[in-house]
């Protein structure tokens, strides 16, 4: 949400007869009843003047180097003409306000003039709002070396370079303008920095906004579209900007990113109808593009446009997008190392996730859902480059063409705890070796596999880990061990599952694979009797997609407090477990407290299955010993003092300590405080 502040003028345009010497209070000054020009007028004003221009058209070039606010009466017939040279307004002083107007036919030299309708020129706290400009030659308003100044709520278009341009200008508002232009909407250049870009409808331009050498603008909240090029377009050292709730529709490109530059994060934007929707090139670095819905972008004959579209995007992080309906939903087209792709739902393309021929090593594809689309749901390719390193793990991908395609050696690539379920084919490799791929449920393809050419890789990862589960696999499990000859279930098939002469699956598993993890709490702290007590509260998830079978104990230090047996929990469920702790009386001091489960057959990291975690019992209320959050038996005004520092703090507060969460509810408040008055003077 955005503030929009608009300033209403309550003007009477009242001739004046006279204007008086020595004058201490701001006037109104009429042109033409006063003065016959607007210059003359200014030349004649004072500081804090109001300047009052009826209707009519006025050939000149205004310099405005007093503070005094211009009005003009119409903003359709208050016309100010600077027939196609210079500034038509030249704002050389600060904190003058003009609005009003229309302001037009300036010349149209770029640097350094930047000749515009309106220029501010070294100013600061200008207010220019309410405007029409149109038919300039450069820009309809330029901001040279100036800064903190308001652009609001004017009509601009026809200039040839540009709607708002910025040269060297800082902690500007440009805020719910209507810009429809030759060239460029809004532009900056130069160490514009700091500038908010806000609510600003731009269409039918080149560029909607296009940025070189600028950082730390916020572009947020502005409709821009039918744009012939980019909607957004930074260029070159463009680092640390935010680019977020803007609706970009109908663009070639809605956001282009040309490094080199860094840092930047496009959030929580709208883009559909490009033909590519992000594109992020020329070792443009750590970008992170996040909560978007990028959908239907596939303009244009483009076979290679996307949603997101990365050439040489280097160490990018593209997570929590919903990225549906683009010809590919994401792209790597070349070599764009170190990629984060995780949660995102990649549904509905004509190819979900590619890793083009350029290659692109050391990828992390992780909890996405990958479904629904035509062509493979997550492809990698190496020819001419590498296509290795990469981590594929946790992802849904189902009902694709290909659900995972390994092409022209795309080698030493782990994929793991995925589901690979109900594609044309689970799984397409060709000419790539030496991966490891363990851990999944590939499941009710129509083809499981389809190894096209001589690929030797991993289809386990040893005993007893195992290798995954395959919906096809007939065989039993009655034996169990590394070489499956001794008695005994273990949960991983007695042999191996065929694949071809050089890849198999030694140690398939039984059951579709689950993985469990756990975090616990106690809570609260309350005296019974001579003793005190506790509730020790154990959270169990299963992370597979599968039910499983486990068995969880919970200790106090190293003494069994409770023993959950036989808890059977569907895939991708959470359960919660409690248990009371009661200590003998006096029994004051720190506790560790653990949760272990037991693992499960064919689970592949059992270092969440633990969980530990202390808890002091004492006289309620004490949190604060010689050091503040540390006990010291006593409570005190010091722990008082303490808890109102800590006040209305919650677990999201950078200055949390669970310490002054007196009775557990996660948050710090005068429940909190309350208790520790009632225990005031206690002792341990």
């Amino acid at each position: 949400m955005y503030l929009a502040i608009t300033l209403a003028l309550a003007i009477s345009f009242t001739a004046l007869s006279s204007i008086p010497m020595g004058r201490t209070e701001p006037l109104e000054i009429v042109v033409p009843d006063d003065y016959p020009t607007i210059q003359e007028a200014i030349d004649n004003a004072a500081v804090g003047d109001t300047i009052l221009v009826r209707t009519g058209t006025y050939y000149e070039h205004v310099v405005v180097n007093k503070t005094v606010s211009l009005v003009g009466e119409d903003v359709s017939a208050t016309i100010i003409d600077g027939n196609n040279t210079g500034h038509v307004v030249d704002i050389v002083t600060d904190s003058v306000n003009i609005t009003g107007f229309t302001v037009r036919n300036s010349g149209s030299l770029h640097v350094p003039e930047l000749d515009a309708g309106i220029c501010l020129n070294g100013t600061a706290s200008c207010t220019i709002s309410g405007n029409r400009l149109v038919g300039n030659g450069f820009a309809g308003i330029s901001l040279l070396n100036s800064d903190q100044n308001t652009i609001a709520y004017n009509n601009l278009s026809s200039a040839g370079w540009g709607g708002v341009h910025l040269m060297n200008s800082r902690r500007n508002t440009i805020s719910s303008n209507n810009i429809a232009d030759k060239y460029g909407g809004v532009n900056g250049h130069v160490s514009s920095n700091y500038n908010n870009i806000t609510e600003n409808v731009i269409s039918n331009c080149t560029h909607g906004m296009f940025y070189h050498a600028s950082d730390y603008n916020n572009i947020c909240g502005n409709n821009i579209s039918t744009i012939a090029v980019e909607g957004i377009w930074f260029q070159d050292q463009v680092d640390y900007n935010l680019v977020a709730e803007n609706n970009l529709i109908n663009n070639t490109v809605a956001i282009r990113l040309e490094g080199p530059n860094y840092n930047n994060t496009l959030s929580r934007n709208v883009i559909t109808g490009a033909q590519y929707g992000i594109k992020i090139e020329n070792s443009a670095r750590y970008t992170r593009i996040a909560d978007n819905i990028i959908t239907d972008n596939r303009a244009g004959n483009d076979s290679w446009s996307a949603g997101i579209r990365l050439d040489s995007g280097l160490d990018s992080q593209i997570h929590s997008n919903t990225i549906t309906g683009n010809n590919y939903g994401v792209l790597l087209y070349t070599s764009s190392p170190r990629v984060s792709i995780y949660n995102n739902t990649i549904a509905d393309n004509e190819f979900g996730l590619r890793v083009a021929s350029g290659g692109s090593s050391y990828m992390n594809v992780s909890n996405n859902a990958v479904m629904n689309n035509r062509g493979y749901g997550i492809g990698l390719t190496g020819f001419g480059s590498s296509s290795n390193n990469a981590t594929i793990t946790r992802n849904l991908i189902v009902n694709n063409s290909d659900g995972i395609a390994l092409g022209q050696y795309s080698n030493y690539n782990t994929i793991s705890q995925n589901d690979i379920s109900m594609n044309d084919c689970g799984l397409y490799i060709e000419y790539s070796t030496k991966n490891i791929i363990y851990s999944n449920r590939i499941a009710d393809n129509n083809q499981q596999l389809n190894i096209t050419s001589p690929s030797t890789n991993a289809w386990d990862n040893g005993y007893p880990s195992g290798g995954n589960y395959w919906s096809d696999y007939g065989g039993a499990d009655v034996h169990t061990g590394q070489y499956q000859n001794e008695s005994g279930s273990d949960g991983i098939g007695d042999v191996p599952y065929a694949i071809d002469a050089n890849n198999r699956d030694n140690y398939p598993l039984m059951q579709e694979f689950s993985n469990l993890a756990t975090n616990g709490a106690a809570s609260p702290k309350t005296i019974i009797g001579q003793g005190y007590n506790a509730t020790v509260q154990v959270s169990l998830e299963n992370h597979g997609w599968q039910s499983c079978t486990t068995n969880v104990t919970v200790y106090v230090h190293t003494t069994v407090l409770s023993t959950f047996s036989n808890l059977t929990m569907p895939g991708r469920e959470q359960m919660i477990l409690n248990s009371t702790w009661q200590t003998t009386a006096y029994a004051f001091g720190n506790y560790t407290l653990s949760a272990v489960a037991a693992p499960i057959p064919g689970e592949e990291d059992t270092t969440d299955n633990s969980y530990n975690w202390t808890v002091h019992l004492g006289i309620p209320g004490d949190t604060s010993g010689p050091t503040q959050g540390v006990y010291d038996g006593t409570c005190n005004m010091r722990d008082i003092q303490y808890l109102i520092l800590l006040f209305n703090t919650n677990p999201s507060s950078p200055n949390w300590n669970p310490n002054a969460d007196v009775n557990n509810d996660l948050v710090c408040n005068m429940r909190d405080i309350q208790i520790a008055i009632l225990n005031f003077n206690k002792h341990e």
